[in-house]
């Protein structure tokens, strides 16, 4: 397991890099099925299962970490 960092791009968009290399983003999206709140999407570069959706904002580290832990390149 290698400790993954983000950098801010946008005010809602996040890149997230492991060691120095940039393997995905973050992204902050409004939910619409609860207004005023919003969701975040996980997506890493070449990953065949695709974006995960994350509600609680303090879990997406360790969701991020999760998903570069079993990518295939990555993990």
């Amino acid at each position: 397991m290698r400790d993954i960092t983000f950098k801010q791009v946008t005010s809602h968009e996040s890149r997230i890099y492991q060691n120095g290399d940039c393997v995905g983003n973050v992204y902050r999206q409004d939910d619409i099925l609860n207004p005023g709140s919003q969701h975040y999407v996980i997506h890493l570069f070449e990953d065949w299962r695709g974006p995960k959706g994350v509600h609680d904002r303090r879990r997406i580290r360790e969701m991020a970490q999760r998903m570069v832990d079993t990518h295939p390149f990555y993990g």
